[in-house]
């Protein structure tokens, strides 16, 4: 996998165009603002990718693997890149974003993202994404070819044609894009998807051969995923992102020829939603001596997962499992000065879950497990020189859990770090910061973890 984000690399630098020339009444590149775009795709490919959760064959959320220790949350959140950086990612055509964070005196956490676009034909591009995740709940290599043709059949509608390729071909899916662009007005996507799209063709090959294999899978029911956002220009500094999504109710029979009783129908279904709020005080006109970008805004992020196992001939290995996420959180992203930012955010989490069914394990028996996270970050990233800045962070958790599984930690309480790292821009397209965390809570080392953030954004 390291030789494909070489290869992203040599393809952004040999075909990447340098991105349109900003407009000078645009803010700072620093402060372009927040967006949900990343998030939704995470959420979607949480879904879509299922080799790269624990448990392949399992529910689709997976949130509470064995692996999760008291702070791991934490080290997880250390390293996320700024939020005033996120929309001008989700524009650009042309980069590469990475995260390394220590878990422990083994483990590197790790974070990358690579896109391009090369141009094809007249008014139409591929786009080319490599996204790997590697931490306690996943273990991700996610390859994406988009071919997507702009101004098609009117001026502002943009089709596209979307594969996820894999190592194994059942885990395969693709995906049919539009949206509608308006002057003034923002736009509108509509996407369709399957998922593991080829199961029923790769299967019903090796069964037409006459091979026999431990297990036979089949889709009985069409695998749709359907999805809708509408995002908004900025009005008097106010703009609006909403997001929603399915997977559309589906069996899927699995049969094992030499144990029957292992027989199942898996049925699975999703409902995804999210929304962003955001006002740009300085573009507002309403308040007077602003004259740096202020933003203020607020996101909600909701998603509600059903997993059924439907055994055949053994009705006590039945079970279900219903998962479910809610996320919610307010930011404010200020300029103070030309080198001097600041971000705060405060969030609630909870996800609870619910396994019912003879066949769970007698701990769950149906009861629901509940996990409750209020999480708080206050960031200042302040350049000294043109070159060289400092990244400061607070950061503080409060957790609250109770149900099962029964994890190797005890995950309640409150935990506390701060951040210090060492930030660098080199040149107009490289910036990064590197350092290590601190914390003061009872029976940890005062040292908490080092780890790395870079974004390169040639031509942006």
């Amino acid at each position: 996998m390291t030789a494909l984000a070489t290869i992203f690399l040599l393809a952004t630098t040999l075909f990447g165009e340098p991105a349109d020339d900003p407009d000078p009444d645009d803010p700072p590149s620093h402060t372009a603002g927040y967006t949900l775009q990343d998030d939704w795709d995470q959420m979607w490919t949480r879904i879509y990718h299922r080799s790269g959760r624990p448990d392949s064959d399992g529910p689709m959320l997976q949130r509470f693997e064995d692996g999760l220790y008291p702070r791991y949350h934490f080290d997880i959140a250390v390293p996320d890149f700024p939020m005033a950086t996120e929309q001008r990612w989700a524009q650009q055509r042309h980069g590469v974003r990475m995260w390394i964070q220590s878990l422990n005196e083994f483990e590197l956490a790790n974070r990358l993202q690579a896109r391009t676009e090369i141009p094809a034909w007249e008014n139409g591009h591929i786009g080319l994404m490599y996204d790997r995740r590697q931490d306690r709940t996943t273990d991700r290599h996610q390859l994406r070819f988009d071919f997507a043709h702009r101004d098609l059949f009117v001026d502002g509608l943009d089709a596209t044609l979307r594969f996820h390729p894999g190592w194994e071909k059942n885990d395969v899916d693709v995906k049919a894009l539009l949206r509608y662009r308006r002057d003034g007005w923002g736009s509108a996507g509509l996407k369709v998807g399957t998922l593991d799209t080829f199961i029923n063709a790769s299967y019903g090959l090796v069964e037409a051969r006459g091979q026999q294999l431990e297990e036979h899978v089949r889709h009985e029911t069409i695998p749709w995923t359907v999805g809708a956002d509408v995002q908004t220009a900025s009005f008097r500094g106010l703009r609006a992102e909403l997001y929603g999504g399915a997977v559309v109710p589906q069996t899927r029979r699995h049969r094992f020829p030499d144990d029957e009783q292992r027989d199942h129908l898996r049925h699975r279904s999703a409902l995804l939603g999210a929304c962003l709020l955001e006002w740009n005080l300085q573009q507002s006109g309403l308040l007077e001596g602003v004259d740096r970008p202020m933003i203020v805004g607020m996101t909600s992020q909701s998603i509600s997962a059903t997993m059924e196992w439907e055994h055949l001939e053994d009705s006590t290995r039945d079970r279900q499992i219903e998962e479910r996420t809610n996320h919610h959180e307010i930011y404010v992203i200020g300029s103070v000065t030309d080198a001097l930012l600041l971000e705060f955010a405060l969030a609630r989490t909870n996800r609870p879950e619910r396994r019912t069914g003879e066949g769970v394990n007698d701990e769950w028996d149906g009861a629901e497990r509940r996990d409750r996270e209020a999480f708080r970050r206050f960031r200042l990233l302040y350049q000294f020189t043109d070159v060289v800045g400092a990244d400061l962070q607070f950061l503080q958790m409060t957790r609250d859990t109770s149900g099962p599984p029964q994890l190797r930690f005890d995950l309640d309480g409150e935990y506390n770090r701060v951040v210090t790292r060492l930030m660098l821009q080199l040149g107009d397209d490289l910036w990064t910061t590197f350092g290590t965390g601190w914390t003061w809570d009872a029976n940890t080392a005062v040292y908490d973890g080092s780890g790395m953030t870079l974004i390169w954004s040639p031509g942006n």
